[in-house]
């Protein structure tokens, strides 16, 4: 109730007085309404941020979970290549013999090695080639230098060990001769 210009209230017409009060309570609801409703809106953006956050870290999980699932693919990949590859070095010094007594055996030995070099190719294991190719000391591993006329110095002139890498990366380095 508000009193004007010095009146008295006790002077105040009750019908006055009523629509004065009933205009307080309307504006009291307005106010209480309005309220609710910025509550309402504060707490709804508050849900949306929140639910796209989560959003964003369960996408952030499941694209790491598959990096690492990937990682653990290609070591496992890596350690049984390495653990194979020696078996390829042994079958591929045994078809390097000059001399075949048994022509039968050394095609089947033949046949096994390039199935060996056959399955890590379609597994993406190949080999790095390393015979007259520039050293290069990311791919090739020099244990020997020579001096070879009409070869250029830092030139792979004989490859001791093969090397071998899983898509882009190398597993194991060509052992190799390199000319001075």
């Amino acid at each position: 109730m508000v009193v004007k210009n010095n009146e008295d209230p006790k002077d105040m017409d009750p019908r006055e007085e009523n629509e004065e009060m009933e205009q307080t309570v309307e504006t009291d609801e307005a106010q209480s309404a309005e309220d609710v409703v910025t509550e309402a809106d504060e707490r709804l953006a508050e849900l949306e941020d929140r639910y796209l956050r989560l959003q964003a870290d369960y996408s952030n999980f499941r694209r790491r979970s598959g990096e690492e699932k990937q990682q653990m693919h290609l070591l496992g990949m890596e350690k049984l290549a390495l653990d194979i590859l020696p078996v390829l070095d042994n079958f591929e010094r045994a078809l390097a013999i000059d001399e075949v007594k048994d022509e039968k055996f050394y095609e089947g030995m033949k046949m096994i090695a390039d199935q060996f070099r056959g399955e890590l190719a379609k597994n993406d294991i190949v080999e790095i080639e390393a015979l007259n190719a520039p050293f290069d000391p990311n791919l090739h591993h020099a244990v020997l230098t020579e001096e070879k006329e009409g070869v250029e110095s830092g030139v792979v002139i004989d490859v001791l060990q093969k090397g071998y890498k899983l898509k882009d990366r190398v597993i194991r380095p060509s052992m190799v001769k390199v000319s001075k």
